[in-house]
Parts: structure tokens; sequence; C-alpha cells
């Protein structure tokens, strides 16, 4: 998830997350992604997951009450990350 470093910089107005993976669970990145010390930005959130239990991990997002939205192919996640800077 996006580091503290990068968090605290005042220029990054909203983040693209893609994430493409065999081994790695999308339920269990959705997971970690959503607690709320590692993700604590107001900035939007744009996850591209696809993998294993993919629509489970959008469900976590969707459910972690944080500023989710996301994208079944990375040309979406690009055009809602420019959307979502309005």
């Amino acid at each position: 998830m996006p580091s503290r470093c990068l968090m605290s910089d005042a220029n990054v107005r909203r983040w693209l997350i893609n994430i493409f993976g065999g081994i790695l669970r999308c339920d269990v990145l959705a997971e970690g992604a959503s607690l709320p010390s590692r993700t604590s930005t107001s900035s939007p959130i744009v996850v591209r997951m696809e993998g294993t239990n993919v629509e489970r991990g959008k469900q976590l997002l969707h459910e972690s009450g944080l500023k989710f939205t996301t994208a079944d192919s990375m040309g979406e996640a690009a055009e809602q990350v420019v959307a979502l800077a309005g």
C-alpha cells in the first residue's frame, strides 16, 4: 500500500493501485488495504485488481468505508483517476 512518505505529500491528490496476480489473493490485498492506519488519506484511491477472489476483494474495499473505487481494466482505472481529479 502507499507509503507514509508518499501519503504525506500534499502534491499527491489521488492514487491508482494496479494489482495483477496469480499468487496474491485479491481478498487478502483488500483486507490489508482497508486497514485505516495504512490508508489514512483523504485522497481517492482507484484499485484495479485481477486474480484469485477478485470479487470478494472488491466487496471488501467497497465495505471498508474508505474512498476506494474499483476498476476492471487498466484503461477504466486511468479514466476513473482522471475523472476524480475533477
